[in-house]
């Protein structure tokens, strides 16, 4: 059946020197990729669900990342200010450290160790330094020794880092909180397909 459809067509013929070659039109193909299989289906599914819940994550801490870093600041223009071993230094330090305590202490014992370890990679992320030297600095050598160690028995460390690029989704959270807009590469990414 296709031979005879084959030489029912009129070939065109393309002339080169004394040879001429023929030329068949087929008309377009389209090629449709296989449906996923279930089990690519629940790969993708919990991709999904993952990259949601660190979304989730991500815009619960930020916003307490960046507090920190205006709070960094603050206290560094202070410590300038009035000189780190003034006692009016001293009195606004411990007053800072009373009312941080009463605001953001039922906050942070409410958060998560997934959103404890992000909140303290976004920490080092705004400020540039990492949660246990903060302590360590404002606190001593003790409370950060003790706080790091709390942090350990949890299976976390104040001493993380943030590097962007080995955290390319929380970049792209990040950017999607600043901007506004969604991170549509990371949708496209993830994107789950309709059943």
């Amino acid at each position: 059946m296709l031979l005879s459809l084959g030489l029912a067509q009129q070939p065109t013929r393309l002339l080169l020197g004394p040879d001429s070659i023929p030329i068949h039109l087929h008309p377009p193909v389209e090629i449709v990729a296989p449906a996923p299989s279930p089990e690519q289906m629940a790969a993708i599914r919990k991709q999904w669900a993952n990259f949601q819940r660190l979304r989730y994550n991500v815009h619960l801490v930020y916003p307490l990342a960046r507090e920190a870093a205006r709070i960094v600041r603050e206290v560094d223009n202070e410590r300038q200010r009035l000189g780190e071993k003034s006692r009016d230094f001293r009195r606004y330090r411990k007053a800072l450290r009373k009312e941080l305590f009463d605001k953001y202490e039922n906050m942070l014992k409410e958060l998560t160790v997934t959103q404890g370890i992000i909140l303290i990679k976004l920490i080092h992320r705004e400020t540039g330094i990492d949660a246990y030297s903060l302590v360590k600095d404002y606190q001593g050598g003790i409370q950060a020794r003790f706080w790091q160690t709390m942090a350990q028995l949890y299976g976390s460390d104040l001493k993380l880092t943030y590097d962007p690029q080995k955290e390319p989704l929380i970049e792209a959270i990040i950017a999607e909180i600043e901007t506004g807009r969604s991170a549509d590469w990371v949708i496209q990414q993830y994107e789950v397909p309709t059943e």
